[in-house]
C-alpha cells in the first residue's frame, strides 16, 4: 500500500440501539404482529401475494390493502383463515418487538425499517458513519479555535434572530461559509489549469477521510425499539412508531483510510475530537435531562433518534446560551407553525435547553438515548 494511505480496522460498539433508516416505513398491512410472542414477521410482498393468489385470494387480498383501514394484516390472515403454517413460508425475517407490547384498542405502530445489503442483512453505510466524523471534526475546530471564529459566530447570532419562516434555507448560507473556511483548503485546479471556486466541494480535504461501508451484521442482531420522547424531568410519550436497531454491545466494524496527502486530520485527531465533542455534548446538552448520565470518553451518536445537537454544529460554535437561543430559533423559523406548536417548543428557552425533548427508547427493562456507541481503533495498518 501507498505510504501516504493510512488505513485502519475501526469499531463502533453500540451502547444504546442503533438506527439507519432507509426512509422506508411499514404500515399496519406490511407486517404480521405476534402480540402474544412480542414479534413481528416481515413477509416478502412478492411471495405473500403469488401465495394468497394460488389459494384463489388475491383479488380479495388487493383489496384489503386498496380499501380497508380497520385493521392488521394478522387480523385480516386470521379472519381468511390463512394459518401461521401457511403465512410462514411467504415470511422474509422476523424481529422481537423488545420491551414493546401493543395495548389493546390503541393506534396501530408504524415499523422503520434498518438500511439492508442486497442479502438482505442489515449493515451502516460508510456515509452515515462519515457524516458523524465530519460533524464531530468541524466541532473540534469550532470549540478549540474559538478566536479564530468569532465574526462567523457574530453572523450566525444575528442572523439566527431575524423574523421569518425560511424552511431549509435558515442559517444555509452561514453554514456553507464555515465548511469552506474549515474544510475547502485544497485548491485544486480544473483541467484547464484554473483554481476550482473554494465553494466547489472538490476542495474539500475531507474527500482524503474514505469509510468504507460496515461488515454485514446479522438479523439477529436487530431488534424493534418504540420511539419515546423524555423531557427535562424525565418524563416519557411512547410514540406509535417502532424503529429495526442495532441491539446494544454489537460491534459494527468498518475500514477507515486517512490519505494524508489530501486529508490534514489523523486518526489521533479523530479520537481526540470524539472526546471533546462527548464533552461537549454532555455539558451543553444531555446534562439537561436529570435521567443522563456522563458518557464515555470515546462515545459518539449514529443515526436516527441521535438528535440535534448530534447533526449540527450549532452549540460547538456560539456555546451553550447563544447555542440554546440559536437552537430554539431553528425550530420556530423551520417548522410550520402548527407543528412548532404542537411541539412546544417556544418554552425550550424558558426550559434551559432546545430541544427540549430528548429522543430515547426502552430495551431489556432500561432506558437508553438513541444511537451512542463506543469508537475504537481495532487494527491499524491493516491491508
Amino acid at each position: 500500500m501507498k505510504d501516504y494511505l493510512k488505513t485502519y480496522q475501526m469499531v463502533l460498539k453500540t451502547v444504546s440501539p442503533v438506527h439507519i433508516g432507509t426512509g422506508k416505513t411499514l404500515s399496519k398491512k406490511e407486517y404480521i404482529f405476534l402480540n402474544n410472542k412480542k414479534k413481528v414477521l416481515i413477509p416478502d410482498v412478492n411471495k405473500l401475494y403469488q401465495g394468497l393468489q394460488r389459494k384463489g385470494m388475491g383479488t380479495q387480498f388487493t383489496q384489503y390493502l386498496l380499501t380497508d383501514e380497520r385493521i392488521d394484516l394478522n387480523t385480516w390472515l386470521q379472519k381468511n383463515n390463512i394459518s401461521p403454517k401457511d403465512y410462514g413460508r411467504w415470511i422474509r425475517y422476523e424481529l422481537d418487538c423488545g420491551d414493546f407490547l401493543q395495548e389493546e384498542g390503541k393506534k396501530a405502530i408504524e415499523v422503520m425499517e434498518f438500511q439492508k445489503d442486497s442479502y438482505g442483512l442489515p449493515y451502516v453505510p460508510g456515509t452515515s458513519v462519515k457524516g458523524m466524523l465530519r460533524t464531530i471534526l468541524l466541532s473540534y475546530r469550532l470549540m478549540t479555535e474559538k478566536e479564530a471564529w468569532s465574526n462567523e459566530r457574530k453572523q450566525v447570532s444575528r442572523e439566527a434572530k431575524q423574523s421569518g419562516n425560511k424552511g431549509k434555507r435558515y442559517l444555509s448560507r452561514e453554514n456553507a461559509l464555515i465548511e469552506e473556511k474549515l474544510l475547502h483548503t485544497l485548491s485544486r485546479k480544473d483541467e484547464k489549469g484554473k483554481e476550482v471556486d473554494s465553494r466547489n466541494a472538490v476542495n474539500d480535504c475531507l474527500s482524503g477521510l474514505i469509510v468504507g461501508d460496515s461488515e454485514p451484521l446479522s438479523l439477529e442482531d436487530l431488534v424493534l425499539c418504540q420511539k419515546i420522547d423524555e423531557n427535562v424531568e424525565g418524563k416519557q410519550h411512547a410514540i406509535n412508531i417502532l424503529r429495526e436497531s442495532i441491539k446494544p454491545g454489537r460491534d459494527i466494524k468498518f475500514k477507515l483510510t486517512i490519505d494524508t496527502e489530501i486529508c490534514k486530520y489523523s486518526i489521533e485527531d479523530i479520537l481526540k475530537a470524539a472526546e471533546l465533542f462527548g464533552e461537549a455534548y454532555y455539558e451543553m446538552y444531555l446534562s439537561k435531562f436529570k435521567c443522563s448520565d456522563r458518557p464515555a470518553g470515546n462515545s459518539v451518536w449514529l443515526g436516527g433518534g441521535a438528535g440535534f445537537f448530534t447533526k449540527t454544529v450549532m452549540y460547538p460554535l456560539l456555546g451553550q446560551k447563544q447555542g440554546l437561543e440559536a437552537a430554539a430559533s431553528v425550530f420556530e423559523h423551520t417548522l410550520p407553525y402548527k407543528i412548532a406548536g404542537q411541539h412546544k417548543h417556544y418554552r425550550d428557552k424558558d426550559l434551559g435547553v432546545s430541544p427540549h425533548i430528548l429522543k430515547c427508547t426502552r430495551y431489556e427493562g432500561r432506558r437508553f438515548v438513541m444511537g451512542m456507541c463506543h469508537l475504537k481503533v481495532e487494527d491499524s495498518g491493516c491491508g
